[in-house]
């Protein structure tokens, strides 16, 4: 397969064969490199995600959101853990055009998250304070 990207692409052409029907699709949340690929008509999630560099460290697995619009308007929920553990693609959908796939954050990843929020409003309330204190001791 060739393709053109670069680490920081938010747009990836596949440069696939002559009368190869080419659809597009966009990749969001924990990846690697989210954005719009244009891509065979015939890819999995689990190549999509691949094209797209990869989940991130944080990301949830078993909850990949696929939105299709087309012909009706409709929400898939795949299980890539259970790929990964098997090998089997039987039952990892084939992407259709237009698909708007999310790839949410894991529940630690969150978690993460918060406690790094945290830590820095404890740093911020604790400057707040050092300079609170310091100019009632001028006064």
């Amino acid at each position: 397969m060739q393709g053109g990207t670069s680490p920081s692409a938010k747009y990836y052409v596949y440069l696939g064969g002559t009368g190869e029907l080419e659809i597009k699709v966009s990749i969001w949340g924990e990846i690697t490199s989210p954005g719009l690929y244009s891509i065979p008509d015939d890819i999995d999630i689990a190549t999509l995600l691949s094209l797209a560099g990869g989940p991130s460290k944080d990301a949830d697995l078993s909850k990949i959101k696929i939105v299709r619009s087309f012909p009706t308007p409709s929400v898939i929920t795949v299980n890539l853990k259970s790929f990964f553990k098997t090998g089997k693609r039987e039952g990892l959908p084939l992407l259709k055009p237009g698909d708007m796939v999310r790839v949410n954050r894991s529940s630690w990843g969150s978690f993460k998250e918060f406690t790094h929020w945290l830590t820095e409003t404890a740093i911020l309330l604790g400057v707040y304070l050092q300079l609170y204190n310091l100019s009632k001791e001028i006064r």
